[in-house]
């Protein structure tokens, strides 16, 4: 996505969850992560689409993690396609529509 220029954005949770994960060099790996845009949760209303995306997703038997749940409003708000490798925001694209990045 970088070298062909696509756009580039970061949500909270992963940016914590890198940043929990490293045990050496915190400051260059925030100093780089800070360069990219963030999506943020825009009040109530991305909390209820998750909620409902979810319950969709039960109903059809699939279930997914906080990440997938929360970041799908976001998308649908800012950003043209996703880059995951969570099997569960896979299964979630299928149902939903979200257009995930192929460039892999």
């Amino acid at each position: 996505m970088i070298e062909e220029s696509e756009p580039f954005a970061l949500t909270g949770i992963v940016v914590a969850e890198v940043l929990q994960g490293l045990k050496r060099d915190a400051g260059v790996i925030e100093r780089f992560l800070a360069q990219w845009d963030m999506l943020e949760p825009r009040g109530f209303d991305t909390y209820r689409s998750a909620a409902a995306i979810y319950r969709a997703g039960r109903g059809k038997g699939i279930t997914s993690a906080q990440l997938t749940r929360s970041s799908q409003p976001l998308r649908w708000n800012t950003a043209p396609a996703f880059l995951t490798l969570d099997q569960d925001f896979v299964r979630m694209a299928r149902m939903t529509g979200l257009e995930l990045y192929s460039g892999i």
